[in-house]
Protein backbone atom coordinates (compact mmCIF):
# COMPACT_ATOMS: atom_id res chain seq x y z
CA UNK A 1 0.00 0.00 0.00
CA UNK A 2 1.34 3.43 -0.93
CA UNK A 3 2.52 5.56 2.03
CA UNK A 4 0.02 8.28 1.12
CA UNK A 5 -2.68 5.94 2.43
CA UNK A 6 -1.42 6.18 6.00
CA UNK A 7 -3.97 8.03 8.16
CA UNK A 8 -1.84 8.07 11.30
CA UNK A 9 -1.30 11.84 11.07
CA UNK A 10 -4.95 12.66 10.37
CA UNK A 11 -7.20 14.42 12.83
CA UNK A 12 -9.67 11.72 14.06
CA UNK A 13 -12.49 14.28 14.12
CA UNK A 14 -12.53 14.06 10.31
CA UNK A 15 -13.92 10.53 10.54
CA UNK A 16 -16.73 11.25 13.01
CA UNK A 17 -19.94 10.61 11.00
CA UNK A 18 -21.91 12.74 13.50
CA UNK A 19 -19.75 15.82 13.09
CA UNK A 20 -21.84 18.65 11.64
CA UNK A 21 -19.77 18.93 8.46
CA UNK A 22 -20.04 15.18 7.81
CA UNK A 23 -23.82 15.34 8.31
CA UNK A 24 -23.94 18.11 5.68
CA UNK A 25 -21.77 15.96 3.43
CA UNK A 26 -24.02 12.92 3.94
CA UNK A 27 -27.02 15.02 2.87
CA UNK A 28 -25.01 16.04 -0.20
CA UNK A 29 -24.26 12.40 -0.99
CA UNK A 30 -27.97 11.58 -0.82
CA UNK A 31 -28.67 14.46 -3.22
CA UNK A 32 -26.11 12.99 -5.62
CA UNK A 33 -27.94 9.65 -5.57
CA UNK A 34 -31.23 11.44 -6.29
CA UNK A 35 -29.54 13.36 -9.14
CA UNK A 36 -28.29 10.12 -10.69
CA UNK A 37 -31.72 8.47 -10.40
CA UNK A 38 -33.41 11.50 -11.99
CA UNK A 39 -30.94 11.44 -14.88
CA UNK A 40 -31.42 7.68 -15.34
CA UNK A 41 -35.20 8.12 -15.44
CA UNK A 42 -35.00 10.89 -18.03
CA UNK A 43 -32.48 8.95 -20.12
CA UNK A 44 -34.74 5.90 -20.15
CA UNK A 45 -37.75 7.99 -21.11
CA UNK A 46 -35.96 9.84 -23.91
CA UNK A 47 -33.74 6.94 -25.01
CA UNK A 48 -30.71 9.22 -24.81
CA UNK A 49 -27.68 9.31 -22.53
CA UNK A 50 -28.13 11.91 -19.80
CA UNK A 51 -24.45 12.33 -18.95
CA UNK A 52 -21.73 13.28 -21.45
CA UNK A 53 -19.43 10.40 -22.41
CA UNK A 54 -16.24 11.89 -20.96
CA UNK A 55 -17.96 12.61 -17.65
CA UNK A 56 -19.32 9.07 -17.46
CA UNK A 57 -15.89 7.56 -18.11
CA UNK A 58 -14.12 9.70 -15.52
CA UNK A 59 -16.90 9.18 -13.01
CA UNK A 60 -17.05 5.39 -13.20
CA UNK A 61 -13.25 5.12 -12.98
CA UNK A 62 -13.30 7.21 -9.77
CA UNK A 63 -16.09 5.08 -8.31
CA UNK A 64 -14.10 1.92 -9.03
CA UNK A 65 -11.03 3.37 -7.33
CA UNK A 66 -13.02 4.64 -4.35
CA UNK A 67 -14.80 1.31 -3.94
CA UNK A 68 -11.85 -1.06 -4.29
CA UNK A 69 -8.50 0.79 -4.22
CA UNK A 70 -8.65 3.99 -2.17
CA UNK A 71 -8.82 3.37 1.58
CA UNK A 72 -11.86 4.63 3.43
CA UNK A 73 -11.98 4.57 7.24
CA UNK A 74 -15.68 5.51 7.44
CA UNK A 75 -18.21 2.77 6.66
CA UNK A 76 -20.91 5.24 5.60
CA UNK A 77 -18.60 6.92 3.08
CA UNK A 78 -17.64 3.55 1.65
CA UNK A 79 -21.31 2.61 1.39
CA UNK A 80 -22.00 5.74 -0.66
CA UNK A 81 -19.06 4.85 -2.93
CA UNK A 82 -20.59 1.45 -3.61
CA UNK A 83 -24.09 2.88 -4.16
CA UNK A 84 -22.71 5.43 -6.62
CA UNK A 85 -20.82 2.66 -8.41
CA UNK A 86 -23.95 0.56 -8.88
CA UNK A 87 -25.87 3.58 -10.16
CA UNK A 88 -22.93 4.46 -12.43
CA UNK A 89 -23.12 1.01 -14.02
CA UNK A 90 -26.71 1.80 -15.04
CA UNK A 91 -25.57 5.14 -16.49
CA UNK A 92 -22.76 3.39 -18.38
CA UNK A 93 -25.28 0.89 -19.79
CA UNK A 94 -27.50 3.75 -20.97
CA UNK A 95 -24.55 5.50 -22.58
CA UNK A 96 -23.52 2.34 -24.45
CA UNK A 97 -27.10 1.68 -25.52
CA UNK A 98 -28.20 5.19 -26.53
CA UNK A 99 -25.05 7.27 -26.97
CA UNK A 100 -23.52 6.05 -30.20
CA UNK A 101 -26.24 7.15 -32.66
CA UNK A 102 -26.40 10.54 -30.92
CA UNK A 103 -22.69 11.20 -31.44
CA UNK A 104 -22.14 13.97 -33.98
CA UNK A 105 -18.43 13.37 -34.73
CA UNK A 106 -18.21 10.49 -37.26
CA UNK A 107 -14.79 9.26 -36.12
CA UNK A 108 -15.96 8.99 -32.51
CA UNK A 109 -19.26 7.45 -33.54
CA UNK A 110 -17.45 4.78 -35.59
CA UNK A 111 -15.16 3.93 -32.66
CA UNK A 112 -17.57 4.77 -29.87
CA UNK A 113 -16.96 1.79 -27.58
CA UNK A 114 -13.19 1.90 -28.00
CA UNK A 115 -13.11 5.64 -27.25
CA UNK A 116 -15.17 5.11 -24.11
CA UNK A 117 -12.90 2.29 -22.96
CA UNK A 118 -9.86 4.53 -23.44
CA UNK A 119 -11.51 7.31 -21.40
CA UNK A 120 -12.22 4.89 -18.54
CA UNK A 121 -8.70 3.45 -18.63
CA UNK A 122 -6.99 6.83 -18.82
CA UNK A 123 -9.22 8.16 -16.06
CA UNK A 124 -8.38 5.20 -13.85
CA UNK A 125 -4.60 5.55 -14.29
CA UNK A 126 -4.62 9.34 -14.09
CA UNK A 127 -6.68 9.50 -10.92
CA UNK A 128 -4.76 6.72 -9.18
CA UNK A 129 -1.41 8.34 -9.88
CA UNK A 130 -2.70 11.74 -8.76
CA UNK A 131 -3.81 10.33 -5.42
CA UNK A 132 -0.56 8.34 -5.05
CA UNK A 133 1.74 11.27 -5.87
CA UNK A 134 -0.06 14.15 -4.13
CA UNK A 135 -1.59 14.46 -0.65
CA UNK A 136 -5.14 13.51 -1.62
CA UNK A 137 -5.71 10.48 0.58
CA UNK A 138 -9.38 9.89 -0.15
CA UNK A 139 -9.26 11.12 -3.73
CA UNK A 140 -11.47 14.08 -2.82
CA UNK A 141 -9.58 16.79 -4.69
CA UNK A 142 -9.45 14.73 -7.87
CA UNK A 143 -13.18 14.02 -7.43
CA UNK A 144 -13.90 17.76 -7.55
CA UNK A 145 -11.72 18.06 -10.65
CA UNK A 146 -13.96 15.48 -12.32
CA UNK A 147 -17.02 17.30 -11.00
CA UNK A 148 -15.94 20.55 -12.66
CA UNK A 149 -15.34 18.74 -15.96
CA UNK A 150 -18.81 17.22 -15.67
CA UNK A 151 -20.44 20.58 -14.93
CA UNK A 152 -18.84 22.20 -17.96
CA UNK A 153 -19.80 19.31 -20.23
CA UNK A 154 -23.41 19.49 -19.03
CA UNK A 155 -23.57 23.05 -20.35
CA UNK A 156 -22.23 21.92 -23.72
CA UNK A 157 -24.71 19.03 -23.70
CA UNK A 158 -27.56 21.49 -23.15
CA UNK A 159 -26.56 23.68 -26.09
CA UNK A 160 -26.21 20.62 -28.31
CA UNK A 161 -29.70 19.36 -27.38
CA UNK A 162 -31.61 22.53 -26.59
CA UNK A 163 -34.04 21.94 -29.47
CA UNK A 164 -35.34 18.61 -28.17
CA UNK A 165 -33.69 18.42 -24.70
CA UNK A 166 -33.37 14.65 -24.95
CA UNK A 167 -31.86 13.13 -21.82
CA UNK A 168 -31.63 16.46 -20.00
CA UNK A 169 -33.04 16.32 -16.46
CA UNK A 170 -33.99 19.52 -14.64
CA UNK A 171 -34.25 17.63 -11.35
CA UNK A 172 -30.84 16.09 -12.00
CA UNK A 173 -29.37 19.57 -12.48
CA UNK A 174 -30.78 20.83 -9.19
CA UNK A 175 -29.79 17.83 -7.11
CA UNK A 176 -26.29 17.73 -8.60
CA UNK A 177 -25.82 21.35 -7.52
CA UNK A 178 -27.17 20.65 -4.02
CA UNK A 179 -25.15 17.47 -3.69
CA UNK A 180 -21.92 19.18 -4.66
CA UNK A 181 -22.65 22.10 -2.36
CA UNK A 182 -23.05 19.75 0.60
CA UNK A 183 -19.91 17.76 -0.15
CA UNK A 184 -17.96 20.97 -0.84
CA UNK A 185 -18.70 22.23 2.66
CA UNK A 186 -17.78 18.86 4.15
CA UNK A 187 -14.52 18.49 2.25
CA UNK A 188 -13.24 21.92 3.27
CA UNK A 189 -13.13 20.51 6.78
CA UNK A 190 -12.19 16.90 6.06
CA UNK A 191 -9.39 17.58 3.57
CA UNK A 192 -7.72 20.01 5.98
CA UNK A 193 -7.78 17.33 8.69
CA UNK A 194 -6.59 14.31 6.69
CA UNK A 195 -4.11 16.03 4.34
CA UNK A 196 -2.10 18.34 6.64
CA UNK A 197 0.72 18.45 4.08
CA UNK A 198 -1.40 20.67 1.82
CA UNK A 199 -0.24 24.26 1.83
CA UNK A 200 -3.84 25.45 1.82
CA UNK A 201 -7.29 24.88 0.41
CA UNK A 202 -7.17 27.56 -2.28
CA UNK A 203 -7.32 25.13 -5.21
CA UNK A 204 -10.14 23.12 -3.63
CA UNK A 205 -12.06 26.34 -3.01
CA UNK A 206 -11.51 27.38 -6.63
CA UNK A 207 -12.89 24.04 -7.81
CA UNK A 208 -15.94 24.20 -5.53
CA UNK A 209 -16.82 27.80 -6.38
CA UNK A 210 -16.37 27.13 -10.10
CA UNK A 211 -18.58 24.05 -9.95
CA UNK A 212 -21.30 25.95 -8.09
CA UNK A 213 -21.20 28.80 -10.63
CA UNK A 214 -21.37 26.48 -13.65
CA UNK A 215 -24.10 24.36 -12.03
CA UNK A 216 -26.18 27.49 -11.44
CA UNK A 217 -25.69 28.42 -15.10
CA UNK A 218 -26.83 24.95 -16.13
CA UNK A 219 -29.91 25.17 -13.92
CA UNK A 220 -30.76 28.54 -15.45
CA UNK A 221 -30.42 27.08 -18.95
CA UNK A 222 -32.54 23.98 -18.36
CA UNK A 223 -35.18 26.07 -16.55
CA UNK A 224 -35.77 28.30 -19.56
CA UNK A 225 -38.93 27.77 -21.55
CA UNK A 226 -38.33 25.42 -24.51
CA UNK A 227 -37.91 27.04 -27.88
CA UNK A 228 -40.35 26.45 -30.70
CA UNK A 229 -40.31 22.83 -31.94
CA UNK A 230 -37.74 22.18 -34.65
CA UNK A 231 -37.21 19.34 -37.05
CA UNK A 232 -35.56 16.41 -35.29
CA UNK A 233 -31.89 15.89 -36.03
CA UNK A 234 -31.18 12.13 -36.26
CA UNK A 235 -27.59 12.59 -35.15
CA UNK A 236 -27.04 14.43 -31.86
CA UNK A 237 -23.83 14.69 -29.88
CA UNK A 238 -22.79 12.80 -26.77
CA UNK A 239 -20.21 15.29 -25.59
Amino acid sequence: MHPIYDFSGADPRAFDPWAWFNLVGAAGCVCWVVAYLAIIRTSHRDRANGLPMVAVGLNVSWELLASFWFPNPVALWHAFDRIWLVVDFVIVAQLLRYGRPLQRIPEIRDNFYLVFAIIVGAGFVGQYTFVADYPDRLGLVVAFLINLVMSILFVFLYFDRRDDRRGISKAGAWFKMLGTLGTSIECHWVVRMIDPELGGLGFLTFLCVSIFAVDCLYIALVSRAPSAPAAADPVRAAV
